[in-house]
């Protein structure tokens, strides 16, 4: 009897959804998945979640459960890393040089 519990409970674990990936767009109150479904922000959390504007196309993980989401990406906006160089549009400093690009030393917010 306890092996077959235990078989139960080993193949409702492995069938059971227990995170899902999503892909919405970002509004007003929250992130919208389908023209149904509107997730508000109150349950969403996440580092990325002071980065995103309205528009966005953002990837999330819904626990199990669906009471909190996290943002993992913002789809169409390149990361910016450690050691990455950015190259941005040519500034002339005092001395008449010009920069082009900037190499990354670290990262903040």
């Amino acid at each position: 009897m306890i092996n077959e519990i235990k078989t139960i409970i080993k193949n409702y674990l492995n069938n059971a959804k227990l995170t899902s990936l999503m892909i919405g767009t970002v509004v007003n109150d929250g992130v919208k998945i389908s023209d149904k479904l509107t997730i508000p922000n109150e349950l969403i959390k996440g580092n990325l979640k002071d980065f995103v504007k309205t528009g966005d196309k953002v990837r999330l993980i819904r626990n199990h459960g669906g009471q909190e989401f996290y943002i993992v990406e913002i789809l169409g906006i390149p990361n910016v890393l450690n050691t990455m160089t950015v190259k941005i549009e040519p500034i002339t400093v005092t001395n008449g040089m010009t920069i082009s690009n900037i190499k990354i030393k670290g990262v903040s917010r």
